[in-house]
């Protein structure tokens, strides 16, 4: 190879690759499968002492299908999250993400890895097709979920009384009595015939008003006790999973969140109904949310607007947003059962 060639081929290598066509590359993918399960034919060896004439066009032609094949695996396509993204329902649940986060009853929430799911009095979470009752504490790892139930101490398990013979009796039977007569009810008096009235013309029913599609997320936010921020958001129109990026602050404003780039509190399969909370770390000033409505392959659909909440000052026990759920009550936790919270 001569020099020439070998910087080309370095300076293609170091150029950034375009995504490749969504076509391309499935019809590369079925087809590397085909050629994969066909057996491979006999072939005659090169004779010995005999350079093959491919040379180094055959390494830089693999080189360059070996690029073309970790492209079409998507491999260069956008950062997703991991872990199984398993949708998670339920009431007075609480969640910590594996960065700390704390969530409480996000309902729709895609639980990532790490995540652990704790269940409180009165409550109860379904994660799948998983079902959890008060006390449950279940943990999302890469093989599935793993969930510890609280055992029950000191209860000791009744004796069960034994059946004890049926002693005969020495009364008599008691004499049946005589069947009572049937009478048959009297035969209902027909009801003179009425001669239909006029049929009232059938009236057109109204067309309905078309729904106009939403533009973007509307995104809503209000901060509570805790202190915690109640979260909720609108539907957007063709968006396959919603992500809610946040930045926070302990000395002045926060900066605007962007995406991607800034940290994500949760995706999630749908809009919250009711809304959720978050929790706010000790220290933080002020916290700014944006939600982003995404496509299935990950790209930006709508943003929302930006909502930046100040912590600072007295905090409003009574505020709400309407259709948000009350602060949940949860039992105490083992420093064991959850992990401790990144400051």
């Amino acid at each position: 190879m001569n020099d020439d060639v070998s910087r080309r081929l370095d300076e293609a290598g170091r150029r950034p690759v375009p995504p490749p066509d969504p076509a391309f590359a499935d019809a590369l993918e079925a087809r590397l499968g085909a050629v994969a399960a066909t057996p491979p034919a006999a072939s005659t060896p090169p004779p010995r002492g005999r350079r093959s004439a491919a040379g180094p066009w055959a390494v830089a032609a693999g080189f360059a299908a070996v690029v073309v094949v970790v492209i079409a695996l998507g491999l260069a396509g956008p950062d997703r999250p991991p872990g199984p993204g398993l949708t998670l329902e339920g009431v007075n649940v609480e969640v910590v993400l594996a960065n700390g986060t704390i969530l409480e009853d996000p309902a729709g929430l895609l639980l990532p890895e790490g995540a652990v799911v704790r269940v409180g009095a009165g409550g109860f979470a379904r994660i799948g097709d998983t079902l959890l009752a008060p006390g449950d504490v279940a943990t999302i790892g890469r093989g599935g979920i793993e969930v510890v139930r609280p055992t029950p101490v000191g209860v000791v398990p009744e004796a069960t009384p034994r059946p004890t013979a049926a002693r005969p009796s020495a009364s008599p039977a008691p004499t049946p009595s005589p069947a009572a007569e049937r009478t048959e009810p009297p035969a209902p008096t027909p009801e003179p015939s009425r001669s239909p009235g006029p049929t009232a013309p059938a009236t057109a029913r109204p067309t309905p008003t078309p729904t106009p599609a939403i533009l973007r997320p509307r995104l809503r936010a209000v901060l509570l006790e805790g202190p915690r921020i109640a979260v909720r958001w609108t539907e957007t129109q063709g968006a396959a999973r919603y992500v809610l990026v946040a930045t926070v602050s302990r000395s002045g404003p926060a900066p605007d969140p962007v995406y991607p780039g800034s940290r994500v509190i949760g995706e999630f399969a749908a809009p919250p109904s009711p809304a959720f909370r978050v929790r706010v770390p000790d220290g933080v000033v002020e916290v700014r949310l944006m939600v982003v409505a995404v496509r299935e392959d990950g790209r930006a659909l709508r943003r929302s607007r930006i909502v930046a909440i100040a912590i600072a000052g007295p905090l409003d026990p009574a505020a709400s947003i309407p259709g948000s759920s009350p602060t949940p009550t949860l039992a105490p936790t083992s420093p064991a059962a959850l992990p401790t919270p990144a400051p």
